[in-house]
């Protein structure tokens, strides 16, 4: 007779695997129809808080599960391990924010100014009836923001209003935030621009508006970011309004260079520009002297032609007898005298001394 032995499936193995699969899929589903706008945020925010709870209870169901495995041979090590592993994964997300949770402070709207916080214009008719109030809390908020981000101040550029709102503008396009509405600075009248922006896996919605303001030869940049839903912004609204400043002093950075870089051209350009002007000159300078150089090798050539036949004629002179005077070595033509009367001169001479 053969002894069979049955091995008993533990519970807590299958449990833990059924917990972990539909506490995931109520965290998919939750995500999917936020980030598609057909659930409302709190709803969306409750159902993640479900899906983790359900993750923590498989995680302890999967680990009870694995015990009694170990120590009394069950079987369903396989249903552990996958709802352990799920478990963690839906965890994963809060343990993530629980060390900004503990050390943030429970606050969910940041500004620049706190005497007078930049106004939310457009934005207050996007809002539904259960977000968070559009007017700044105050002081209690106030308070916390400088203790915990005393870094948040207002930017000072010593740029014109109007250059100062381009670059606060190109600094949002660069964050890709959606602008809902903007206004120029002009006639003493701060520039604004209102935007929205999406966190990435949920697309939770927050809200930007940004002040740019004169000053006596400066300008003043003024953000304020809040949280639609939610009482903690997890530190979410001041990394943001970093950001902000971050690109637009890059972007400041990034004119100046273009600036510089303009400049350098513009002088290597000149610099190219003389030095061609300079090797024109040189060529023209020396194609004219070519030229006189050429024309003095022709006068020269002229006049040695001129003198070779000017000696040729005097040779054939010469040899025709008709030699040119004070020409060295010449033989002279002339006349030979004609014989004197001897009687005439015998005449003379008795005339002079007598017979």
């Amino acid at each position: 007779m053969t002894a069979v032995l049955l091995q008993r499936m533990s519970k807590q193995a299958r449990w833990s695997r059924r917990v972990a699969v539909f506490a995931a899929q109520v965290v998919i589903v939750s995500v999917l129809l936020h980030r598609f706008d057909l659930l409302k945020t709190p709803v969306a925010t409750n159902l993640l808080a479900v899906g983790a709870f359900g993750g923590l209870v498989a995680l302890a169901l999967a680990g009870i599960a694995l015990v009694r495995i170990w120590r009394e041979g069950m079987l369903g090590g396989g249903h552990a391990t996958t709802g352990a592993a799920i478990g963690l994964l839906l965890i994963a997300s809060p343990v993530w924010y629980l060390p900004d949770l503990l050390t943030r402070p429970k606050i969910n709207d940041i500004s620049t100014d706190f005497q007078s916080p930049p106004k939310f214009e457009l934005i207050s008719s996007l809002r539904a009836g259960d977000a968070n109030p559009i007017v700044y809390p105050g002081r209690d908020f106030s308070v916390k923001q400088t203790e915990a981000y005393p870094d948040i101040r207002p930017m000072m550029l010593e740029r014109s209003a109007e250059e100062t709102y381009e670059l606060a503008r190109e600094a949002v396009s660069r964050l890709d935030w959606q602008i809902v509405s903007e206004r120029k600075p002009e006639g003493g009248i701060p520039g604004r621009i209102e935007a929205v922006t999406n966190t990435l896996l949920m697309g939770f919605t927050d809200d930007i508006v940004v002040r740019v303001a004169a000053r006596k030869g400066e300008a003043r940049i003024d953000v304020r970011s809040a949280s639609r839903y939610g009482d903690h912004d997890f530190g979410a609204n001041a990394r943001r309004i970093r950001r902000l400043f971050t690109e637009i002093k890059a972007g400041l950075e990034k004119g100046e260079r273009e600036a510089l870089e303009i400049a350098l051209a513009k002088r290597a350009k000149e610099a190219r520009d003389q030095a061609k002007k300079m090797r024109e000159l040189r060529a023209a300078e020396k194609k004219k002297e070519e030229v006189r150089l050429a024309l003095l090798r022709e006068k020269a050539k002229a006049e040695e032609l001129k003198r070779l036949s000017e000696l040729q004629q005097e040779a054939l002179r010469i040899e025709q007898g008709f030699a040119l005077p004070g020409i060295p070595g010449e033989r002279v033509r002339t006349k030979r005298p004609r014989a004197r009367d001897s009687s005439q001169d015998d005449g003379r001479f008795w005339e002079q001394f007598g017979e």
